[in-house]
C-alpha cells in the first residue's frame, strides 16, 4: 500500500545491488512448481517424494528446515485428501437444516444407499492411510524434537515415507486436489504455533494418564492433528488417537464409529483449527462431538486466536478453549528488531555494507502506523513491519534505506512471493530475500502520488499494462491448468460469477437448478494463457520507486483457499479499469499496450466477463468489511466507496455492451414523437445484483431506432449515468434525477431544472445525513440525494431462502433506505421547505418539491423540440404518474405498482411486464395495427442462443420461470447441488 509522507524522502548514495544470495536462489529456484498451491494428490505425491530425496543432499541449517517443513505439508495434504476421499461426498443443505434430526437422517439414508465408494476400494484405502500415518508418526517425531537442521535425523523415518508413496492410490483418488492450508498460506501462522498450542495444553493439564482424541476440523485441523499427535505422544501422554472431520459435511460412518467409540472409552476430545472468524466452525465440531458422547468436562479447544477476531470464541467458557494470542505467534517473534537486524546483514553484506544498525525513529513509527491504518484488518491482512536501516560502507560512505518485512507463506506455500518477485524485477520492490516465511524487500517512502495529474495517469495506465504483460511472460501456469474439476472445486471468483448470473434464471429454485449449467459454460471460456495474476490492482498498491512506478502487494491476492483463484490475466486489466475508472479512451490503450507486450490477442473478447467478476468480488468484499467487525466511520466510508464504485462500474460496462449489440439510428438527432423511457423496471431490472437490460430490452431500443424514433430517458438515475447510458446506447439525451436535470446528447448540452434555493438545501441535508452513523450516499447525484443503509444477511433457515430471493444481493446484505423518522426530523429540524422525500426498495431519495419527471418531460420537449410536440411516456411506478400526464400517450409494462392511477391518466398497460412488456410497447409505437416492414428485420440484432454466455443469460432472462425450471431439472448435472 501506499504511504505518504509530509516531508520528502530521503535518499542515500550507497550503491543500489539487489541480487539475491546465491544460497536462497540456488534453493528456491528449484520450486517453480509452488506458484500453483492447487496440487493433484498425484502431483503432491511427485512433490513430496522430491523433497524426501532432495533431504540426504540439502546443506545443514535453514535449507533442511525449509525441505522438512515442506514434507509436513505436503504429507498432511495428502492425509487430508486421503480422509475427504473416505468420508466421500453427502447431501448438501443448510448448516441450520444439517445440525437437525431430519438433516442429519437424510444425509445417513444417503450415504447407505449410493455406496459411495466400493468397499474393497475403500478398504484399500484406509489400510494405506493406517501405514502412512504411522509413518508419519516417525518422521513428526524428529521434528518435535527440534532436530529440523540435521538432515541425517531424518534418514530413517523419510526413507520409509518414500516406501510408502510407491504404493499405488485409486486413480479417481489422484486427481484430486490437496486442500490449502490456511493458516500456512495466509495467517502467518507456523507448525512452531501449533506445538506451542499442545505445549500450553499440557501445561495446564499435566495428567498425562488421560486419553486424548485429537479431533482436527478439515481442511487445517488435517495439518493440526498429525504433530499435536506426535508431540503428545513425546511429551508422556500414555493414550493418544486422532480423528479429523469435515464439520459441514458431518461425520460419515466410520468416523462417527471412532467417535462413539473414543467417547465410550472416557476420551477427552481436543477440538482443534486454525484461528476462527466466527467461532461458528468450532461450536459445530464441539456439537458433534457432543452428540457422539463426549461429556461436556471431556471437551477442549485448542485453536490460536486472530488479531483481528480475538473474540472469536464468544461465550465458550476459559475451561474450554486453550489458545494462542498472535503477540506469541513464532512470526512475531522473528520481526523481532534484533533478529531482523542479523537477517539483513547478511543480506546487505553482499552490497558492500561494513556496518548495519536498525534505528527505531520517529519517522519509521509514522510508517508502521500509517501502514496500519492502511490495513483493512481482515483475517487477510499479513504481518508486515517497516524497518530503518543505517549503512555504512568500508570506505565511510554513510545512507539510510528502508525494508518492509512481510509474512508470505510457511514453506513452499510462501515460496512463490520470493519467485515472482524475482521474475518482475523492475515492476515490484527490489527482493533482498526470503527467509522462514517473511519476504524481505526495499521500500521507498513517499512525498506524494498526484494521479490526477494528465501525466502521471497515463504513466500508471501504461505501467499497469505492461505489468500485467510482464506477468503473463514470467508467472505462466501452463496451458493445462484449466479443468471444469479445478474451476468447480478451486475459482471461487467463477463461483461467485455463476451464483450472480443464476439469478437471471429464477429465483430461490431455478437458479439454484442452473448453476451446474452455468459452471459448464463458464469451464469453456478459454484462457489460453492461465497466470498466476495480482488479483489486487488498486491504485493504492503503486509506489513511486527510484525509477519509476512499483507494485506492492503483488504475490497473494490471485490463489488461495479464501482468495479470488482465478488464472485469466483479463481479471486484473477488469480491476484495473475498475479501480482507476477508466474512459472508454483509456481502457483502449491499457489493452492495447498489454496485447503489445504480451502477444494475448484474444484479450478483449474475455474481457467482459472479467469486468464482471472485478465488480462483484469489489462488491462482496465491500459488504464483508462493512459487516465484519465494527469499523470507525472513515473506514465504513471507504467500503461504501468501493461498494458504490463497483456498482456503477457493473451498470454502465453492462449498458456499453448491451448497447454494442443494439441498432444505432441512422442520425442521432431530436424528432417527434419523442419516447421518454424509465430506466429501472423498464429498460433496466436489478437480475444480478446491478441494474442491466435484458436481450429483449436490447431488441426494443433497436427495434425504436430502426424506425427512426428519438428515444430519451426519463430517469431517477443520476445525470453522470444518463449521460453514460445515453453514449452507450445511442440515445438522443434525457432527464435525470426525478426532473432535475437535462442532457442534450445531440447537443452535447446540459440544463438545470431546481432553483439555487433548493441546491443549499440539498447540499445542507447532505452535510448532516454524512454524519448519522450508518447513513451512506451516493455522490454520483449533484441534484439530488440518494442515501440508505445496509442491512446485513439474515440468519435462519426460512430468513436465507427468503433472502435469496431479493434480486439485488451480492455478498452478505443489501442496501436499504433510512427510516421514515429519521427523515421527517431532519427535513423539519433543518426547515427543508423546498425538499421532499420517498422511499424506494433500496433507499431513500430526496428531490426539490417542485421538479418530477413531468416538469422533466415538458422542460426536455419545449427545450430540444417545441411546446405542441408528440411525447410518449414508458414508465412503471408511481413516480412515472406525472410523466404521464405530461406526455401525449402514455404505456407501462405488466408490472407497474400503480394500475388504477395509470389507467385514469390514459396510460396503456400491456401484457408482459418488465423488458418484455417494453418490447411489447416498441412494437405497438412502430406498428399500432401489427404487421411488420424491412425495418422490423433490421432492428433484430440477437439470434436466439446468443454470441456470448452473458446475452445467453440475458435471453434466458425473458423466458419464463417455468421453462427455465424445466431445463433445470433436467439437467444432466443437476445433482451435484445436492452433493457436498
Amino acid at each position: 500500500m501506499m504511504l505518504t509522507l509530509t516531508k520528502p524522502a530521503m535518499f542515500d548514495r550507497l550503491p543500489a545491488r539487489h541480487d539475491a544470495l546465491p544460497a536462497e536462489t540456488n534453493f528456491y529456484s528449484a520450486y517453480n512448481w509452488c506458484l500453483d498451491p492447487h496440487l493433484t494428490v498425484g502431483e503432491a505425491i511427485e512433490r513430496l517424494a522430491d523433497e524426501i530425496d532432495r533431504l540426504p543432499s540439502t546443506p545443514g541449517g535453514w535449507q533442511t528446515s525449509e525441505v522438512v517443513t515442506n514434507v509436513f505439508l505436503l504429507s498432511c495434504g495428502l492425509l487430508n485428501a486421503v480422509d475427504e476421499h473416505l468420508r466421500g461426498p453427502t447431501l448438501r443443505m443448510p448448516r441450520a437444516l444439517a445440525a437437525r434430526a431430519l438433516g442429519r437422517s437424510a444425509r445417513w439414508a444417503t450415504e447407505r444407499l449410493t455406496g459411495i465408494l466400493p468397499q474393497r476400494r475403500r478398504a484399500q484405502v484406509r489400510r494405506w492411510r493406517e501405514r502412512w500415518q504411522a509413518g508419519l508418526d516417525d518422521f513428526l517425531a524428529v521434528v518435535v524434537a527440534r532436530q529440523l537442521s540435521d538432515p541425517t535425523c531424518f534418514a530413517e523415518s523419510g526413507s520409509n515415507l518414500a516406501k510408502l508413496l510407491l504404493s499405488p492410490l485409486p486413480p479417481d483418488l489422484q486427481t484430486e486436489h490437496i486442500g490449502v492450508p490456511t493458516p500456512f498460506r495466509r495467517l502467518d501462522l507456523t507448525h512452531f504455533d501449533v506445538l506451542a498450542l499442545g505445549q500450553r495444553f499440557a501445561q495446564r493439564f499435566p495428567d498425562r494418564s488421560e486419553a486424548i482424541l485429537i479431533l482436527g476440523l478439515r481442511t487445517s485441523g488435517s495439518y493440526f492433528a498429525p504433530l499435536l499427535r506426535a508431540f503428545f505422544k513425546a511429551e508422556g501422554y500414555r493414550t493418544v488417537s486422532s480423528l479429523t472431520i469435515q464439520p459441514n459435511k458431518g461425520p460419515g460412518r466410520w468416523e462417527r464409529q471412532e467417535l462413539s467409540r473414543c467417547a465410550q472409552r472416557g476420551f477427552t476430545a481436543l477440538i482443534v483449527d486454525d484461528a476462527p472468524h466466527t467461532g461458528d466452525t468450532i461450536v459445530l465440531g464441539l456439537d458433534l462431538a457432543r452428540r457422539a458422547g463426549f461429556a461436556p468436562d471431556k471437551l477442549r479447544v485448542l485453536a490460536p486466536a486472530h488479531p483481528a477476531r480475538r473474540d472469536c470464541f464468544g461465550p465458550l467458557s476459559e475451561n474450554f478453549v486453550v489458545s494462542l494470542e498472535p503477540e506469541q505467534w513464532h512470526k512475531h517473534r522473528l520481526l523481532d528488531q534484533r533478529l531482523v537486524e542479523g537477517r539483513l546483514a547478511e543480506y546487505f553484506w553482499r552490497q558492500n555494507v561494513a556496518d548495519i544498525r536498525l534505528v527505531a525513529s520517529k519517522s519509521v513509527t509514522e510508517f508502521n502506523a500509517r501502514l496500519q491504518s492502511l490495513s483493512r484488518g481482515g483475517r487477510s491482512t499479513r504481518l508486515k513491519r517497516i524497518y530503518e536501516v543505517h549503512l555504512k560502507t568500508p570506505q565511510g560512505q554513510e545512507g539510510t534505506r528502508y525494508v518492509l518485512a512481510k509474512s508470505v507463506g510457511w514453506g513452499w506455500l510462501g515460496y512463490h512471493a520470493f519467485l515472482a518477485g524475482h521474475r518482475l524485477s523492475g515492476f515490484v520492490p527490489p527482493i533482498l530475500g526470503l527467509r522462514d516465511g517473511i519476504l524481505y524487500m526495499e521500500w521507498f517512502p513517499q512525498a506524494s502520488f498526484p494521479l490526477n495529474r494528465a501525466e502521471e495517469r497515463e504513466k500508471l495506465i501504461e505501467t499497469s499494462a505492461s505489468y500485467v504483460a510482464a506477468r503473463v511472460r514470467c508467472l505462466s501456469l501452463g496451458t493445462n491448468l484449466v479443468s471444469s474439476k479445478h474451476l468447480r472445486q478451486h475459482q471461487n471468483g467463477y463461483r461467485l460469477l455463476q451464483e450472480a448470473l443464476s439469478k437471471a434464471y429464477g429465483r430461490i429454485i431455478t437458479d439454484t437448478l442452473m448453476r451446474p449449467r452455468l459452471e459448464r459454460r463458464l469451464a469453456q471460456q478459454h484462457c489460453p494463457l492461465p497466470t498466476l495474476i495480482d488479483g489486487n490492482m488498486a491504485r493504492t498498491e503503486w509506489i513511486n520507486g527510484s525509477h519509476g512506478l512499483l507494485k506492492t502487494d503483488y504475490e497473494h491476492h490471485g490463489m488461495g483457499k479464501s482468495e479470488l483463484n482465478v488464472v485469466d490475466p483479463a481479471y486484473d486489466l477488469a480491476e484495473t479499469i475498475l479501480t482507476l475508472a477508466l474512459s472508454p479512451d483509456e481502457e483502449s490503450r491499457l489493452i492495447r499496450r498489454y496485447v503489445e507486450q504480451s502477444e494475448d490477442t484474444g484479450v478483449e473478447r474475455r474481457l467482459f466477463m472479467n469486468k464482471l467478476l472485478a465488480g462483484f468480488w469489489a462488491m462482496d468484499t465491500a459488504q464483508a468489511h462493512l459487516f465484519g467487525k465494527p469499523l470507525a466511520a472513515d473506514r465504513q466510508q471507504e467500503f461504501h466507496l468501493q461498494f458504490m464504485s463497483a456498482w456503477n462500474f457493473l451498470t454502465v460496462h453492462a449498458a456499453r455492451y448491451c448497447g454494442s449489440f443494439c441498432r444505432p439510428p441512422q442520425a442521432l438527432e431530436w424528432r417527434s414523437p419523442l419516447v421518454a423511457l424509465d430506466v429501472d423496471g423498464v429498460l433496466d431490472r436489478r437480475l444480478f445484483g446491478f441494474p442491466c437490460a435484458s436481450a429483449v430490452g436490447i431488441e426494443a431500443l433497436s427495434l425504436l431506432n430502426a424506425h427512426g424514433f428519438s428515444v430519451a430517458l426519463n430517469t431517477a438515475r443520476s445525470a453522470a449515468e444518463v449521460k453514460d447510458y445515453c453514449q452507450a446506447y445511442h440515445l438522443a439525451g434525457g432527464v435525470a434525477e426525478h426532473g432535475s436535470y437535462l442532457w442534450d446528447a445531440v447537443g452535447q448540452r446540459e440544463r438545470i431544472l431546481i432553483d439555487p434555493e433548493a441546491m443549499v438545501q440539498l447540499d445542507q441535508l447532505r452535510s448532516h445525513l454524512r454524519l448519522l452513523p450508518g447513513v451512506f450516499l451516493d455522490d454520483r447525484h449533484q441534484y439530488s440525494i440518494r442515501a440508505f443503509s445496509y442491512h446485513d444477511k439474515p440468519r435462519g433457515l426460512l430468513s436465507s431462502v427468503l433472502n435469496s430471493a431479493r434480486s439485488f444481493s451480492i455478498g452478505g446484505g443489501a442496501p436499504a433506505p433510512l427510516p421514515k423518522l429519521i427523515m421527517h426530523h431532519l427535513m423539519k429540524s433543518l426547515g427543508l421547505d423546498r425538499l421532499s422525500f420517498h422511499q424506494t426498495t433500496i433507499d431513500t431519495t430526496i428531490v426539490a418539491k417542485d421538479v418530477n419527471k413531468g416538469t422533466g418531460l415538458s422542460a426536455l420537449r419545449d427545450w430540444v423540440l417545441r411546446p405542441d410536440a408528440e411525447t410518449i411516456a414508458v414508465g412503471d411506478s408511481e413516480w412515472d404518474l406525472p410523466m404521464f400526464r405530461a406526455a401525449t400517450h402514455s404505456f407501462a409494462p405488466a408490472n407497474i405498482d400503480r394500475v388504477r392511477e395509470a389507467r385514469l391518466l390514459g396510460c396503456q398497460i400491456v401484457r408482459h411486464p418488465y423488458q418484455r412488456g417494453l418490447l411489447e410497447i416498441a412494437r405497438l409505437l412502430v406498428h399500432p395495427h401489427g404487421g411488420s416492414c424491412e425495418h422490423c428485420a433490421e432492428g433484430k440484432t440477437l439470434r436466439p442462443g446468443g454470441p456470448t454466455l452473458f446475452l445467453e443469460v440475458l435471453q434466458a432472462a425473458d423466458e419464463s420461470r417455468a421453462r427455465n425450471l424445466f431445463r433445470g431439472l433436467f439437467d444432466p448435472a443437476v445433482f451435484r447441488i445436492f452433493v457436498r
